[in-house]
């Protein structure tokens, strides 16, 4: 099974350190594990923080980018 990362990037995509602490704050559980199966992040997307809107795969990275968080395949 596929693996992700979670990753605070600024607008041109690099590493965005200065922001991390804010999106860890407002998104701990995201930060609470080194990866996640596409279920967890699609899980959280739908019902974390008392959200109740079911997603699914498709619509999860239009979420991540409305909470400046992103995501990519851990690969090794």
């Amino acid at each position: 099974m596929k693996e992700y990362i979670i990753e605070v990037r600024d607008e041109n995509g690099k590493l965005d350190f200065k922001n991390e602490p804010k999106r860890m704050k407002e998104h701990p559980y995201l930060f609470s594990k080194e990866t996640f199966t596409i279920d967890n992040l699609c899980y959280y997307a739908s019902y974390g923080q008392g959200r109740n809107n079911p997603s699914g795969p498709l619509d999860l990275p239009e979420f991540m980018k409305s909470i400046g968080i992103s995501y990519r395949e851990k690969t090794w």
